[in-house]
């Protein structure tokens, strides 16, 4: 039985302008060789949105915007610059978070997650050497000191020849 050794992408992009979008690309080139029919299996992936300055990285309800502020998270394959569909074919992970406050003025986050597990019973096989971590928002926080914190666990895999054809048509069409 073959040994599966496990490789993590992580990254923390600063993020300027939330109602703009961050668009971060994940490179996966060391990892991908369609020559050789080698892919990358998404086992698990992660975004967080947190603060740089606040303690332990944790967003301060003091420097977060009015009611009402929806946040998208999302991994895709290629070079995306908008979000997608969760549903769509590309969305290797999805997360969407609403800032609320409540007219007692207490405020919290609200969040739900398609983990790849979700979306991709089997984990997703990446055969495209870029995929693009992205978050984006209705509104701006008020802070700009904000990062985008994600995670992505997986390991080489070799794949037949029928399914790298079949996963580069599905991974790189418009």
């Amino acid at each position: 039985m073959a040994t599966k050794n496990y490789i993590r992408l992580a990254s923390s992009p600063q993020v300027s302008a939330l109602s703009t979008g961050v668009f971060a690309s994940v490179d996966l080139s060391a990892f991908v060789d369609p020559l050789h029919s080698l892919a990358f299996h998404i086992v698990s992936a992660d975004i967080q949105l947190t603060q740089s300055t606040a303690p332990y990285g944790l967003c301060n309800s003091s420097t977060t915007a009015a009611n009402g502020n929806a946040i998208g998270m999302q991994f895709a394959t290629g070079a995306q610059v908008a979000m997608l569909r969760p549903n769509d074919g590309k969305v290797i992970y999805h997360k969407f978070a609403s800032y609320v406050v409540d007219a007692d003025a207490v405020t919290s986050w609200t969040e739900e997650t398609f983990h790849v597990q979700t979306l991709w019973p089997e984990g997703y096989i990446a055969v495209v050497d870029n995929l693009t971590a992205m978050i984006q928002g209705t509104a701006n926080l008020n802070s700009a000191d904000f990062r985008m914190t994600y995670t992505i666990t997986g390991y080489q895999k070799k794949v037949s020849a029928n399914q790298l054809a079949s996963l580069l048509v599905a991974q790189t069409q418009s």
